[in-house]
């Protein structure tokens, strides 16, 4: 028996690792070292059984693997059972030799047959709320609405448009009825949510230190102009997500005003922070005084925000919110959020600010729908920008991020290339309009809802805040290339199943920079293939069996048929190119 790393096998009987999908089905996971074992099986047998003896299981299922990084391999199962109060247990194999692992450890089968075996139980595993169906997989669209598209005259002190007195105290008009302008280019674009940075009013260009959450800042418009941006949004099959400043406001935001000038005599005192360590005396976001932190442990700040929350989803009819800055807030108030706005839309989504690992926030299911999936960003940055991963660190990366939530959560996971807090994509890149092609093509073919940080799809270049927040060049639009391939990508991802809902398993890692994964689906697969080198591939690549029995295979990409013999593939690939395939 080759050696064996029984320290690397994890699993709980929660969370990712045992959870209830959509459907009803049980899905079962569990961890190990790579490559150590021939099979792993999932044994499993009805709770209230009259027997107990592993025999007697009503249940031996082959786990699939389906990811793995440097260390680890993740193995799992969905099956429908006749009674979902069952037991379940595992039985490894490795050269012929078996162990088995319950509850209280590893066990040989003769010890087996001398004991009863302790179950791992799925009484009841929790089943998530149902994530909105347009949100599985929806490719989506940023808006930074200073910045994004002004309609009528410009009023007084703002930037022209296209200046490059970007900084967050310059304002640029950007607003309502420019976004409403702006609602075919959207449409033509093929996206089907926009989210956009915060309206309300505020003295400065992002609108993150809030006065008043009931009112749309007068140089964006009113709330009559952001109900018919969200009628043509909906007439043109586009949701629209608001962001909500919760953890923080401004200091004209008037129960701040109010606790700050009458101290502990004021109704909103215990709505702050205040406490003389701090050096402007109270807690902030940060360390920026102009935006102090809210206490949302508070019954009279809680209620007030969640009517915050419903009432533009009552008032305007938004599909939902993005929670800035979401691991710092009291964590039951989100819990008193997602029950409010539901009430009031149930289709609603709710997506944290969580930059990290979110299963504190996403996996019990009582706070969040999705986030933004930073931890999936950081790695197509190293990878496909900067050159800081190679292509297996960066596979196994992707395979990590892949195990942590469960199938329904990764798709409807934000991803993003670049946002209003982070440098620009094509920046990062160097100006390399190759590298923001084959990522945005990633983006676009992966698990999850690929978000698209408006001008990216033009080439817009910009170093971090405030630098990304750069006038939309509108200008640019005819003719533009960069714009034709998200759009073409954007038209692909749109009319395939296994594109939006399918899981994801690597299939290749080359060492030529060949990387290929598979995204399946009930009643259509992918395999998609990307040169990630900077010069030209050519390489016969294994196919799966639904793909290898065809006599061609034809690259949705480029409308290509390539002829298939022995079950592979020739393929030429120019550099940072790629090719999907549908079987």
């Amino acid at each position: 028996m080759r050696n064996i790393t029984l320290s690397a096998v994890q699993h709980q009987p929660w969370l990712e690792y045992r959870h209830t999908q959509p459907d009803g089905r049980v899905c079962i996971r569990i961890r190990t070292a790579v490559g150590e074992w021939d099979q792993v099986q999932l044994c499993h047998k009805r709770m209230y059984s009259p027997t107990h003896g592993i025999t007697s299981c009503e249940g031996g299922i082959t786990m699939r693997p389906m990811w793995q990084d440097e260390l680890h391999q993740w193995y799992e199962v969905a099956f429908m059972p006749e009674d979902r109060r069952l037991h379940y247990l595992f039985l490894f194999c490795s050269d012929g030799c078996e162990l088995y692992l319950d509850q209280d450890g590893w066990h040989t089968p003769a010890q087996m047959a001398d004991r009863f075996p302790v179950w791992f139980p799925y009484a009841h595993a929790w089943t998530p709320d149902q994530k909105p169906d347009w949100a599985r997989g929806v490719a989506g669209y940023q808006i930074f609405p200073d910045r994004f598209r002004r309609s009528g005259p410009a009023q007084a002190d703002v930037e022209p448009w296209g200046s490059k007195r970007v900084e967050n105290k310059y304002r640029f008009g950007g607003n309502l009825a420019g976004m409403f302008e702006a609602v075919p280019y959207l449409k033509d674009l093929g996206v089907g949510l926009v989210y956009m940075t915060p309206l309300f009013v505020s003295d400065t260009s992002h609108r993150y230190n809030t006065f008043d959450y009931f009112t749309i800042d007068p140089l964006m418009g009113t709330t009559q102009d952001l109900k018919r941006l969200t009628d043509a949004l909906h007439q043109a099959g586009i949701r629209i997500v608001l962001d909500g400043v919760f953890n923080h406001c401004g200091t004209k935001f008037a129960p701040f005003a109010d606790a700050k000038a009458k101290g502990a005599a004021s109704t909103y005192a215990n709505w702050f922070f205040f406490d003389p360590r701090y050096d402007c005396g109270y807690a902030t976001f940060g360390n920026e005084a102009y935006m102090p932190k809210l206490n949302l442990a508070d019954p009279q700040a809680a209620e007030y925000f969640l009517e915050v929350g419903r009432y533009w989803l009552r008032t305007c009819g938004v599909d939902g919110w993005r929670l800035d800055v979401s691991p710092e807030v009291w964590p039951d108030f989100w819990r008193q959020f997602r029950k409010a706005v539901l009430a009031e839309n149930p289709e609603a989504i709710l997506v944290a600010e969580c930059w990290d690992d979110s299963r504190e926030w996403l996996s019990v299911g009582d706070m969040f729908d999705s986030t933004m999936h930073y931890v999936l960003s950081r790695a197509i940055w190293g990878f496909f920008a900067e050159d800081t991963l190679d292509l297996r660190t960066f596979d196994a990366r992707v395979n990590r991020t892949m195990a942590l939530y469960p199938h329904a959560t990764q798709e409807v996971l934000w991803n993003f290339l670049g946002t209003h807090d982070t440098k620009r994509f094509l920046t990062r890149a160097g100006g390399e309009l190759r590298r923001l092609r084959q990522a945005a093509l990633f983006q676009m073919t992966a698990p999850g809802a690929p978000i698209v940080y408006y001008g990216d799809e033009l080439g817009m270049e910009g170093e971090n805040d405030p630098f990304c927040r750069g006038s939309m060049c509108w200008e640019q639009i005819e003719g533009n290339p960069v714009r034709a391939w998200f759009k073409k990508l954007i038209a692909l991802r749109n009319g395939s199943p296994a594109l939006r809902y399918g899981t994801y398993r690597t299939w290749h890692v080359g060492s030529n920079g060949v990387y290929a994964y598979l995204r399946e689906d009930t009643g259509q697969n992918a395999l998609v293939i990307l040169n990630t080198a900077d010069v030209a591939v050519e390489a016969m690549l294994p196919l799966p069996v639904g793909l290898a029995n065809q006599a061609y295979a034809t690259d949705a990409l480029s409308g290509v048929a390539h002829a298939t013999q022995g079950g592979a593939v020739l393929l030429r690939l120019p550099p940072r190119e790629g090719a999907v395939f549908f079987y």
